[in-house]
């Protein structure tokens, strides 16, 4: 993200500043019994605080000899006490940068409960010496400051991390180091697998947001690197925190908290990372915000997660459900056993070539449960006239609020009859169909989107994937083109209730776009090549939607027919 960014949306906000509307819509059925949280949610930990100094021009040295550059915030406990746990926050913007400044309110709230904190600035950045391209050593220059803190006398050898974006994303690395002296990480709207989710996602090349990594101070060089590695290779893979490496950070003892929101650019992978840690030293909150986020709620969490694992404090923290989870349709905190959420059940519905009589798109399909047949409906794309989705999401604003449906009408769409009962989806929708391109390339987005009794379409959540990179990453294979091949794509994380008499509709085009006026657009770019889209939907080749329904909802679903339109 753009520094300054961060610091624009970094407030200190009161929970219940988005979870306090009047409850005017329905929960999703069956879900009442659910572990709700009141409306405004709250932690309560000690408030015993300490004053804190702060010390500029600390120094810290790497292995290879370069100096990094840090600030430390130190509290003044009574006179013998025992040295501190104490908590890192290493900053590849610099810790002076509008993005670093921004983040120290939270550090010294964080020194002042009894931590001695260490706001550090990766190599190439602030006053650090060395050179910064794409997240170079910064597991090493990590691991050197985690040992480092550990020996200083003010701490007592425990050490945690925290931090938002790309101050997370140098946690992963750090931890995936393996520093003896970490106990403890707490990555907010970050990544492990930053080629998939963020520079390259699902294959598909970098957008806006990457491009303007050009122009961000301290990564300027994050682009001009990464842009020479198109797939998932060596260079890659010394930058990542993939599934086997967030297996052995879990498996050394290391407690995450990992945390993020549904209209953010980043989190997906942070949600992949939080399934993929073994264990239950883990635990995630999932917020209805964008990028660059921090509430009361969060930090009070965070705070409690350091206490237990930096301090020992019996607080609760390893018999409280493992996810904290916000729904929106409902705007309402609630806890979960784990993530996915291990009770959903998944409905099927059939893309189908009947027509819903709901939109004027390309071909006003059906979504029902009941498999169809029909002829094949056809998806055209040209660089620069698309068509395209507004999927992608602001750094600051998050998703787009507009109507969908002069948008809908350029794409194919499918969409159901009125909803009986209120619905919630909570996990990944997942489409699986099978399509032939013109040519040997081609990128799939969709949109589900929520469609009101006055039809008015909202946009609840995307998917996006280029095909020839959906076995491997690594090595994509390029399509034969007019043969079809079966496409499974998972759309993005999301907690959403569609109220009853609303309709959900499936949208696909060829390319993501940017909406009108959305300030500092994230996610993939358009591809350059021009393709055109046959997608299937008879009985020898079903389309598919798979929703994961927590409730009873379901039940309802698997009834839906055309006939009912």
């Amino acid at each position: 993200m753009k520094t300054g960014l961060l610091g624009a949306a970094l407030l200190m906000l009161a929970c219940s500043a988005s979870a306090s509307q009047a409850q005017s819509f329905q929960m999703g059925a069956g879900t009442e019994g659910r572990q709700w949280l009141p409306e405004r949610a709250r932690v309560d930990n000690p408030q015993l605080r300490f004053p804190v100094q702060v010390q500029d021009g600390v120094t810290v040295t790497a292995r290879d000899g370069t100096a990094l550059d840090a600030r430390l915030f130190l509290p003044t406990l009574a006179a013998g006490a025992a040295p501190m746990p104490c908590v890192l926050m290493s900053d590849g913007y610099g810790r002076s940068s509008n993005t670093g400044a921004s983040t120290d309110p939270v550090l010294m709230d964080i020194a002042s409960r009894g931590y001695a904190v260490l706001h550090l600035s990766l190599r190439g950045s602030g006053k650090s010496g060395g050179t910064a391209t794409l997240y170079n050593q910064f597991g090493q220059d990590g691991y050197d400051t985690v040992e480092w803190m550990a020996k200083q006398p003010w701490c007592n050898g425990r050490v945690g991390m925290v931090g938002p974006s790309l101050l997370g994303i140098s946690q992963w690395l750090t931890a995936k180091e393996a520093p003896p002296n970490l106990k403890v990480i707490v990555p907010q709207v970050a990544c492990g697998d930053c080629y998939g989710l963020l520079w390259y996602p699902a294959g598909m090349v970098p957008g806006p947001g990457r491009e303007a990594r050009k122009l961000s101070p301290g990564a300027e060089a994050e682009y001009e690197t990464s842009i020479q590695h198109r797939n998932l290779d060596d260079w890659w893979h010394e930058r990542l925190t993939l599934a086997p490496d967030i297996k052995a950070i879990a498996g050394r003892g290391v407690a995450a908290f990992i945390s993020g929101g549904l209209d953010d650019y980043i989190t997906p992978a942070n949600l992949r990372a939080f399934e993929q840690f073994d264990g239950s030293r883990k635990r995630l909150l999932l917020a209805p915000h964008a990028h660059g986020w921090q509430i009361d709620f969060r930090q009070e969490l965070q705070v409690q997660w350091l206490d237990h694992w930096l301090k020992g404090a019996d607080n609760g923290v390893e018999q409280a459900p493992r996810v904290v989870l916000y729904v929106k349709g409902v705007d309402r905190w609630r806890y979960e056993a784990d993530w996915p959420i291990p009770d959903a059940h998944v409905t099927k519905l059939f893309l189908q070539a009947g027509h819903s009589g709901t939109v004027g798109s390309l071909n006003d399909g059906a979504l029902t449960a009941q498999p169809g047949t029909g002829p094949s409906a056809t998806l055209p794309y040209a660089p620069g006239s698309g068509p395209a989705l507004p999927v992608l999401l602001s750094a600051t604003a998050g998703r787009p609020a507009g109507d969908q449906r002069e948008v809908e009408k350029k794409v194919l769409t499918w969409t159901t009859a009125p909803l009986p009962v209120a619905a919630e989806v909570t996990g990944y929708p997942h489409v699986s169909l099978w399509a032939s391109s013109s040519t040997n390339d081609g990128d799939m987005v969709f949109s589900l989107n929520d469609v009101a009794p006055d039809g008015t379409s909202t946009q609840v959540v995307q998917g996006y994937l280029n095909v020839p990179h959906q076995e491997s990453l690594s090595d994509p294979k390029p399509l034969v083109p007019s043969q079809a091949q079966r496409i499974e794509v998972d759309l993005l994380p999301t907690a959403y209730v569609f109220q009853p008499g609303h309709r959900l509709r499936l949208a696909l085009a060829g390319a993501a776009s940017v909406a009108p006026g959305l300030p500092f657009p994230q996610g993939p770019g358009p591809n350059p090549a021009a393709f055109t889209w046959t997608v299937m939907q008879d009985a020898e080749h079903p389309a598919t939607m798979a929703l994961p329904i927590v409730g009873t909802a379901g039940e309802q679903l698997s009834r839906l027919t055309l006939a009912q339109q």
